[in-house]
């Protein structure tokens, strides 16, 4: 059985399509093992041999180059904002749930929102950091001991 060269050309292209669409490393070896298919049909006619071509060529790639790349590919890049987290902040304006307003944290200021509803802080008053969203620390009040008392 003979297979038109077309179709490994075809394989190549579409593997690199692919690859430039995930841009993952996950077909890179199958469009150079196509290629090299491509290059046997213009020894032999045969599927079979040109199939284990393929294969053959698409795993050592795959076996030589994965490790490579990923040495090469950085690991995410940590940020501090996990820091904050728990800390404890000065509201500088009102801050509702409904309405953001501005706090500092350790010298900067931050838009911040309360994480309940109904929870509002006045200028001066402590807050606690409960989570992060980009630039915004949603905040809770920070009971003091006689408005734990009021509480109770």
């Amino acid at each position: 059985m003979s297979v038109d060269p077309i179709f490994w050309l075809l394989a190549a292209i579409g593997f690199v399509v692919l690859e430039a669409m995930t841009l993952n490393l996950v077909s890179i070896w199958f469009a150079v093992g196509s290629a090299a298919a491509l290059l046997s049909c213009l020894v032999t006619g045969s599927f079979r041999v040109q199939a284990v071509v393929f294969i053959a060529v698409s795993t050592l790639c795959l076996l030589a180059l994965k490790p490579l790349c990923s040495r090469l590919r950085k690991p995410p890049t940590a940020t501090n904002g996990d820091r904050a987290l728990g800390r404890e902040a000065v509201a500088l304006t009102s801050v509702s749930a409904e309405a953001t307003g501005r706090v500092r944290l350790d010298g900067v200021d931050w838009n911040a929102r309360c994480a309940t509803p109904g929870d509002t802080l006045t200028p001066g008053q402590s807050c606690r950091v409960a989570e992060i969203h980009s630039t915004l620390l949603i905040v809770e009040p920070v009971l003091t001991e006689t408005a734990r008392r009021a509480a109770h």
